[in-house]
């Protein structure tokens, strides 16, 4: 029997075919090639009584994927607050994602409970990128609101130098950076980068010859305008 009939019947939200696979000598907390658990994969697909039951057959909670995903963090990224309260009575980890998750996705209820639930308003993924950030670059004001309310720092910044205020007012999000500034957030704008100008040896050069720019000086600290909240 292989391992990845599990993972199908997890993604699938087949909870039969999982009785059945569990029955054998399938691994509950054997992962794919990318970390990722039967209960990571049904937690993602929002299959709210096959993570429970999987949870219940025992499976691990707080199993990360190489990027540090976890079953909470999916269920925080599908607001899905069933599974947030269950996973939480069942002592999943909080980590720092979930709630930079929640916060994304808008869901004031799911950014209430991680909060109340201990989670950090000040954390920071690998970019950088806080709860409130993420909250701001959406245009979800409630979050935004609240968040300031439980003491999230405004002036943080992330691996570009970027604040919140920043990224609301690069997406155009100007209620929310009229609460930023109320509550203590400066208004700045990035630095313009010096461009060389263009001499005469260079109009000679094929560009077409040449690898990307981006290619050449790509640099993995600097945070993308997209964020995956996967890591």
């Amino acid at each position: 029997m292989e391992q990845s009939e599990i993972f199908e019947a997890a993604k699938a939200g087949n909870l039969e075919e999982l009785k059945k696979l569990l029955k054998g000598k399938s691994d509950i907390n054997e992962t794919n090639k990318s970390g990722a658990s039967a209960l990571i994969l049904a937690s993602e697909k929002n299959h709210t009584e096959v993570a429970k039951f999987l949870v219940e057959e025992g499976a691990d909670l707080n199993i990360e994927t190489k990027m540090g995903g976890t079953a909470l963090n999916r269920a925080a990224e599908n607001a899905n607050l069933e599974l947030l309260e269950y996973f939480l009575e069942k002592g999943a980890g909080i980590g720092n994602l979930a709630l930079i998750a929640a916060s994304r996705t808008g869901n004031i209820e799911a950014v209430k409970l991680l909060v109340e639930a201990g989670a950090d308003v000040d954390a920071q993924q690998r970019w950088g990128h806080t709860a409130l950030m993420l909250a701001a670059k959406e245009g979800n004001t409630d979050v935004v609101k609240y968040l300031i309310d439980e003491g999230a720092n405004v002036k943080l910044r992330d691996k570009n130098g970027d604040t919140a205020m920043m990224i609301a007012m690069d997406n155009e999000q100007d209620d929310i950076a009229l609460i930023l500034r109320r509550a203590g957030a400066k208004a700045e704008s990035k630095p313009k980068k010096e461009v060389a100008p263009v001499t005469d040896e260079d109009e000679d050069v094929d560009l077409d010859d040449t690898p990307d720019v981006d290619d050449l000086v790509s640099d993995d600290d600097d945070a993308p305008d997209d964020v995956d909240l996967d890591d």
